[in-house]
């Protein structure tokens, strides 16, 4: 089974996507695909998390495109743009950590990449922005009113990325499977949850 976690920034998802993979002794996917897309495009994960988490303009991505590009990427041009060929990319290891199988993967648009398939569980965990902003300045300690620049801020690239490439909705339920407010459950309760579903379609 593989579980994929989506979410509303501050929401707890990260915390409580680990604790779901050690309950079900699943590998936890977050950081490792930023890793491994970067050995593939020969730029470095921060490149990776910079395209995914920004929202910009085709002429932004067409300069970063230039700036970023390997020199294979930059001469060749029936390679497609480096926001496509990052996309390809990034769907290309998803699909590889599922093929694995046994495993909770964090964002990256897997819900999207992934689909309804009987082995996947789509989760998405949100929360009142108020709640989430409040979470966001008890865990940084940064002012309040940078707090929900911040919030806006993913959250507006998280449903660009989304629109952009995938035609989804940023947190429309009827692409997952399982949406829990985060305020309302904990996070022991959230993870029971999850663990219980997936134990269920396993059967």
């Amino acid at each position: 089974m593989i579980v994929t976690v989506s979410n509303e920034y501050g929401s707890g998802a990260l915390a409580i996507a680990a604790r779901v993979a050690e309950e079900l002794g699943y590998a936890y996917v977050d950081q490792q695909l930023p890793v491994v897309v970067a050995k593939r495009l020969r730029i470095t994960p921060q490149d990776v998390d910079a395209n995914e988490d920004a929202q910009r303009s085709l002429g932004e991505r067409l300069l970063t495109s230039l700036e970023r590009a390997t020199p294979e990427l930059a001469q060749a041009s029936a390679e497609p743009p480096f926001g496509e060929a990052l996309l390809h990319a990034v769907q290309d290891a998803v699909r590889e950590y599922a093929a694995r199988g046994n495993a909770v993967i964090v964002g990256r648009g897997a819900f999207a990449i992934l689909g309804a398939r009987p082995d996947v569980l789509r989760v998405f965990f949100h929360a009142p922005r108020a709640w989430r902003v409040a979470r966001v300045v008890e865990a940084t300690g940064i002012r309040p009113e940078v707090a929900e620049a911040e919030v806006d801020r993913v959250d507006s690239a998280r449903a660009a990325y989304l629109q952009e490439w995938y035609g989804v909705a940023f947190g429309d339920a009827r692409a997952y499977d399982l949406c829990i407010d985060t305020s309302r459950i904990d996070a022991a309760q959230t993870t029971a949850a999850i663990v219980a579903a997936v134990r269920a379609r396993r059967a």
